[in-house]
């Protein structure tokens, strides 16, 4: 008798593919949480470290694997991607700032490598595991994030710029959000259709954690994302009835939790004292772990009847009828209240595009307001950007230029606040489609892997970051998008054709694997420069100029498209004394990056005469309302510019 065949070949197979899925779901649990811990994943240090994580995984894979198979739609994906990476990079010849735009394909080398490496991490069988995996990641991040809101004598973290909204650790308070939103999705799948009782009731007790932390960073756009998430699970899931129920026995204890946050009035106001917060957070930490513990009894009973309720078709009929029902009344009761669809949508845009209100009390009143924060100005530069190169665009990363050149108002802006404006403003038509091509494959698989229990439940956490993208910049927290990606990854694998997808050639796998290989490298280079910058960067901030120096000379040796190595030195050498030295600089990171103004306004400061006018009016030009220059002028009266 073979080993195949044997009585205990099966469940030693069985118990390999457990493992196997487990240290897969581990993987992805580890990435996305160290990404989330490390601020969002926002600096390009993170960058780098992943980006080797996937891209050494990815290479491995693909030589020890033999029987490694991929769909259509996940080599579509994954084309589609490594098109508008190349698009990115090419985007050098025509670009603004190449210090920008290659800092830009640094990121996007985490994306494209991440999500190859799920794919090829993932059996048809082990897209559950990559789930779990996104769902563990934003269960830890969540609760660690609601604790220092609970406890902020030990943990609270003050943040002036984020005005009291919860943010740890991301750093943004929007991102956390909306991944939260994610999170809270698939906690809700996981406690409808996990296949152990235990996982059900975990997953229940997580989702009154991830929902009360969307509460506290009070951000409307994570809320709409998750509306439009659950309305496309509910509305693609064949039992969506089922998961009806389990969200019905799961809202009381988790509604009474978002009732007692909204009425802890020191938890929730902008400048509370630190005695007030502590004793309401512990006050309501109490009712977080009770209410959470009911949430896990109510799924657990849930779980032991379900299966005696044997619904037949008219009972089905009528629960869905009842529901129908429920959706209508709401409908008639809120066009009696606010009038017709068309006035509706009027209203809304006119509360989109009216000023932000003014908070200074509770942060409560920002979850009942439409206003979207002036972010019309923001997409209509995006525009004009575009307008300027529809086809190429005007370079990766260069969006702040056009802001800082053609902006209405004063205010500071990175991003266009809408990743396919953003996308187009800068990439063109050419970038914006690659972009789509790449984002559009998991919501075709999802029809074909409808029937698998948590596609659905996938397919509204992915719907959510694509919607919640449109208004934020999710694109730059490598941690949000990665979650959406594993989602996305999990339903194209979910949908793989098994049966009719042929293995990989073995001089395919190789190829794609030496072609990994210079992009390690390419990594490593990138990594190295940017570390250094980052460590030139940290010395400026306390003064110490000479290992700025040391290290500006590491930055610029492993990174010369950047302009940064040499402004730093240039202000080193500034602190010195040294200011012909510092003037070379300048003049040299002015070369390599032309349209950023505060290189010409440090070149300025550094000059003289007329190439001192001659670089604060270029300055000016390129920044016609900056405040810094308007102080600077305030106080030189005697330079005087053409207007």
């Amino acid at each position: 008798m073979t080993e195949l065949s044997s009585p205990l070949a099966a469940p030693q197979n069985r118990s390999r593919t457990k493992n196997t899925s487990a240290l897969r779901g581990g993987f992805v649990f580890a990435l996305i949480a160290a990404l989330a811990f490390a601020n969002g994943g926002y600096g390009a240090i993170s960058w780098g470290w992943s980006s080797l994580a996937f891209l050494w995984l990815t290479v491995l894979i693909l030589l020890l694997r033999a029987d490694l198979r991929l769909g259509g739609l996940e080599l579509s994906a994954l084309a589609a991607f490594t098109g508008f990476l190349a698009w990115t990079y090419l985007s050098n010849l025509w670009t603004s700032s190449a210090t920008r735009t290659m800092l830009e394909g640094d990121r996007t080398i985490v994306y494209v490598s991440g999500l190859a490496a799920l794919l090829l991490v993932g059996r048809r069988t082990d897209y559950r595991a990559l789930l779990v995996g996104v769902w563990a990641a934003t269960a830890l991040v969540c609760t660690y994030s609601l604790l220092t809101r609970l406890f902020p004598n030990r943990l609270g973290v003050i943040d002036p710029i984020a005005g009291y909204r919860l943010s740890e650790p991301m750093g943004y308070w929007n991102g956390l959000g909306v991944f939260a939103a994610m999170g809270a999705l698939l906690a809700l799948g996981f406690a409808a259709r996990a296949r152990t009782t235990v996982f059900r009731a975990l997953a229940a007790t997580s989702l009154l954690i991830l929902i009360a932390t969307i509460y506290f960073t009070f951000s409307r756009g994570a809320w709409i994302a998750l509306g439009i998430g659950l309305a496309v699970t509910i509305g693609f899931d064949p039992r969506r009835l089922h998961f009806l129920a389990t969200l019905l026995v799961l809202l009381p204890a988790t509604g009474l939790a978002l009732i007692l946050a909204y009425r802890s009035p020191a938890l929730s106001r902008v400048h509370p004292s630190l005695h007030e917060a502590s004793a309401a957070g512990h006050r309501l930490a109490v009712w977080v772990v009770a209410l959470a513990v009911v949430n896990a009894v109510a799924i657990i009973a849930f779980a032991a009847i379900e299966h005696r309720i044997q619904a037949d078709r008219r009972t089905q009929r009528a629960f869905a009828s009842l529901l129908g029902l429920l959706l209508l009344t709401a409908l008639v009761a809120t066009f009696a209240t606010f009038g017709s669809p068309v006035t509706i949508a009027r209203k809304g845009w006119d509360a989109f595009a009216a000023p932000p209100p003014r908070v200074a009390g509770s942060l409560n009143t920002r979850l009942f307001n439409l206003s979207g924060n002036n972010r019309l100005p923001v997409w209509r530069v995006a525009v004009r950007q575009f307008e300027q190169k529809p086809w190429m665009g005007s370079g990766a990363g260069t969006y702040e230029l056009y802001w800082q050149r053609y902006r209405p108002v004063a205010g500071q802006v990175r991003d266009a606040h809408n990743l396919y404006l953003e996308t187009l403003g800068e990439l063109g038509i050419v970038g914006l489609v690659l972009l789509v091509l790449g984002l559009a494959p998991p919501l075709i698989a999802a029809v074909r892997a409808r029937s698998q229990t948590l596609v659905p439940v996938a397919l509204g956490a992915y719907v959510a970051f694509l919607m919640h993208a449109i208004v934020d910049w999710d694109w730059e927290l490598p941690a949000v998008t990665l979650a959406a990606l594993a989602c996305g990854a999990a339903i194209l694998v979910a949908a793989r054709p098994e049966s009719s997808t042929s293995v990989l050639p073995t001089r395919i796998r190789f190829g794609a694997a030496a072609l990994a290989v210079p992009l390690i490298v390419f990594v490593v280079i990138g990594l190295v420069g940017n570390e250094a910058t980052n460590s030139a960067k940290s010395a400026a901030n306390v003064g110490d100029w000479r290992r700025v120096e040391s290290k500006t000379q590491v930055a610029y040796r492993w990174a010369p498209w950047s302009a940064t190595p040499l402004e730093l030195r240039a202000e080193a050498q500034l602190a010195a004394g040294r200011v012909a030295a510092a003037r070379r600089d300048f003049e040299r990171a002015v070369a390599k990056d032309p349209h950023d103004w505060s290189l010409w306004f440090e070149l300025a400061q550094s000059s003289d005469g007329r190439a001192r006018r001659r670089a604060l009016a270029e300055a000016r030009r390129l920044n016609p309302l900056s405040p810094e220059i308007a102080e600077y002028l305030a106080a030189n009266p005697t330079l005087k510019l053409q207007p």
